[in-house]
Parts: C-alpha cells; structure tokens; sequence
C-alpha cells in the first residue's frame, strides 16, 4: 500500500520511508551553499564566501561555465555585496561555512549576462541503479546504507536535481529484479515506476572492470513512441571510482534537465495567455500569482479576467510558449485541459484572442 512522503532532505534528493504521488519538486535553498573550511581566519572566510557565491550561481543556473561569465565573475569576487548572512556549524568533524545571498540579485546578475536560469520548480526523477554491495549486485534503495547513496545525495543537493530512490518494498521486489535493472528491461521499470509518478526515471548500471569502474545511464519519460519507450539520453564511460562515475551520471542528467528546463532570455517580446480554472478563493488566486511569478520563463503577469471560478493572466515570456509550457506541465497542482473544440474557442475571433491561450485547471490549496 501506498504510504506518505514525509521527508525532503537537503536540497532534492528525496528520503522516502513510503511513497506519495507527487510530480516536480520544489527545490529550496537556492540561495545558499554550504562549504568546508580549515579554519574561521579571515582569508579562509572569504575564499569560502566566493566557493559558496560560486556554487549558489551554478545551482541557480545549472550551466558549469557560468562561473566563468564575466559579470557573475565580478560578484563571485566581491560576495560581500550581496551576502545576507553567514555562520560555522561542524558535521562529520569537520567545520562547515553555511552562507546566504540575495537571491533576486543572483537571477538579475544572471538575467544581465543573458545566462539561462533554472526556477525552484523541478522535474522529479526515479532512479533504479545496481551496484555492489557486499560483493552481490544489488538494486540501491532509499534505505541503503551504502557509500554511493551519501554521494547521491551530495551531487543532487549540489546540482539542484531532485532524485527518488526505490524503498523496494514488497511491490517493488515482486515487480523488479536485479536483471531487470542491469538488463535495463525498460517495460518491466516503466511499470514499476508508475506507482512513484515521479516525471521522469533513469536506469543506471555500475560494474567495476579491473581499477575502473564502467557506468551507463539511461532516461526516459512516460511518453511512448509507436508503443516503444525512447530513451531520451543514453550514455557510458568509465571512471576512477564510484564517487567520479556518480558525478559524471548526475552531470549528464543536468545537461539534459538545463537544455529543458533553465530559460534564457531571447530578448524578443514573447507575450500568451494562461487561464486556471478551480479557483473557489482569494487565497487559491494568490497562490496561482505566486507560482507563476517564481517561474523561470515569466517576465511579468497581469490578470486579464476573472470570472466564475476562472482566472486568465496575460504573460510576458523571457523565451518562448513551449519553454513556459513544459514548466507548467511538470506541477502536479497542474492538469491541462483542452481548449480546441470548446464553445468557448468557437466563438472566440482572432481579433479577440491575438495570442496563444493555454487553459489549465488548478488543484491545489
């Protein structure tokens, strides 16, 4: 039986002791970063201060190389500009700097530099990895206490991408094998993976070969084509170890989830409508405008109508209407209806509706 999430650790990897059915994750902090320090002398602090400036830039954008854009460079080199707080906390015996910045002057910094930027809402992915543990291969479940699960969890929180992990309960050891996965059995997965809803799931494969260690990842989405689930990307390489391969893996899943999801601004005047309908409140609408203003893709809003239970924004875009359309369709609060063939499309004039309308309806509080 399906049980409730309780619990989101760090930045995104998602620590289940049951399930929920939930869709994108919103990731939070991403205006902090936390950064290992010898010491509380001042030249450390402020090597920590940009190292921690540096890697809030890159979760907000996604882009590696955006540390090496000229405007972002000259506020990694004065931190102090915008840093809002900062303080030691010790883990794991070590000491740890843990620093805040002005998140609106991050992703204004990043809008000036015509760099992509990546909104707090994003795509949820279920991963079923095999590797070794206790010298038998495995499938790596959310209760592991192996090595490579801690460092999951460090290269989510650190590229902001938002993993699931199988509990493998009963259900999923009734459905799924150990050669399912190292087979890569995509129907048998794909099956397994629907009581997750997650958005997406990746099938990886760890297999050590003489000192190195051989990795290949594959991601799918729910969508078929003629029958057949895609992968959307499909890779392998080696590497030194199991710490370097689980970097590489979560680097291509980042290039893949930036090249969809992190907007740029094409500098062109892209405007539509989006309507919601299942508003009964103020405070649904409110929450509608929160959500919408937080998006990556949106300029600015202005709400054109409200009626009945319906409300319509007129929306200036920083890219396009397929950019904001995949951000929307990635929220479970979210279900988008069909606006072809509706009354209210037919007697609707060119004239009257000049831009592409979207019409989704709101579940959420």
């Amino acid at each position: 039986m399906l049980k409730k999430l309780i619990n989101l650790i760090a930045l995104p990897l998602i620590a289940l002791t049951s399930i929920t059915l939930v869709h994108a994750a919103e990731v939070n902090k991403l205006d902090e970063a936390d950064i290992t320090v010898a010491s509380r002398a001042n030249d450390v602090k402020n090597n920590a201060l940009k190292e921690a400036l540096a890697a809030v830039f890159l979760k907000n954008s996604g882009l590696p190389s955006v540390v090496l854009n000229p405007l972002v460079k000259a506020q990694i080199n004065n931190p102090e500009v915008i840093l809002t707080q900062y303080g030691y906390y010790e883990k794991n015996g070590e000491l740890m700097l843990k620093a805040s910045f002005d998140h609106q002057r991050v992703i204004s910094t990043l809008r000036e530099a015509g760099l992509p930027v990546w909104g707090s809402q994003r795509p949820l992915t279920l991963l079923w990895m095999s590797v070794d543990e206790n010298n038998e291969p495995s499938i790596l479940a959310d209760a592991s206490s192996a090595d490579i699960r801690s460092e999951l969890a460090q290269e989510s929180s650190n590229k902001g991408i938002p993993l699931l992990l199988p509990i493998m309960d009963l259900d999923d050891v009734m459905q799924v094998s150990i050669t399912d996965v190292r087979g890569m059995f995509t129907d048998v997965l794909a099956n397994a993976s629907t009581r997750y809803q997650a958005d997406y799931f990746a099938i990886a494969n760890l297999d050590t070969q003489g000192v190195n260690v051989h990795y290949t990842i594959k991601l799918f989405d729910k969508n078929r084509t003629n029958g057949v689930l895609q992968p959307l990307i499909s890779q392998q390489g080696d590497a030194t170890d199991n710490q370097q391969a689980t970097k590489r893996m979560m680097n291509i899943l980042a290039d893949y989830y930036i090249s969809q999801y992190a907007i740029a601004s094409t500098g062109r005047d892209v405007a539509t409508q989006v309507s919601f309908t299942g508003l009964n409140n103020m405070t649904q609408l409110v929450h509608v405008e929160t959500y919408l203003r937080q998006l990556s893709a949106v300029k600015s809003l202005k709400l054109s109508q409200f009626k009945g239970d319906a409300a319509t924004y007129t929306i200036e875009l920083f890219s396009s209407v397929d950019d904001l359309q995949r951000l929307l369709n990635i929220d479970s609060r979210l279900s988008q209806l069909d606006t072809v063939g509706s009354v209210e499309s037919f007697y609707e004039s060119k004239a009257d509706n000049p831009a592409p309308k979207l019409l989704y309806q709101w579940l959420g509080q």
